[in-house]
């Protein structure tokens, strides 16, 4: 009788033990931030028929943006504006 109720607790442990194990590997943070937001259809319609580079506008519900038709390897060019941080691949989202 001892024994099965040694049996009985041992595996009640292991059950919780792998539920909080389970929960911990469930919770880990992403090691990469979402990507950006494409750009809106206005940014891509500034760089219809610009060339890379050229300067460009649209606007957007917070106004006027302005920068320069640019895209990554691949992709469609949009105007990417003055104000995006180094790095960013998109115009704001409105």
């Amino acid at each position: 009788m001892t024994i099965s109720l040694f049996a009985r607790g041992q595996a009640g442990l292991v059950a919780i033990a792998t539920a909080l194990l389970s929960a911990c590997a469930c919770a880990q943070p992403n090691d990469r931030p979402p990507p950006p937001p494409p750009p809106p259809a206005e940014a891509f319609a500034a760089c219809k028929a610009a060339p890379a580079g050229a300067a460009c506008s649209f606007s957007a519900p917070q106004g006027m943006v302005s920068g320069s038709c640019w895209a990554p390897e691949g992709k469609p060019l949009a105007c990417k504006p003055k104000s995006a941080p180094a790095g960013a691949t998109s115009a704001p989202k409105p």
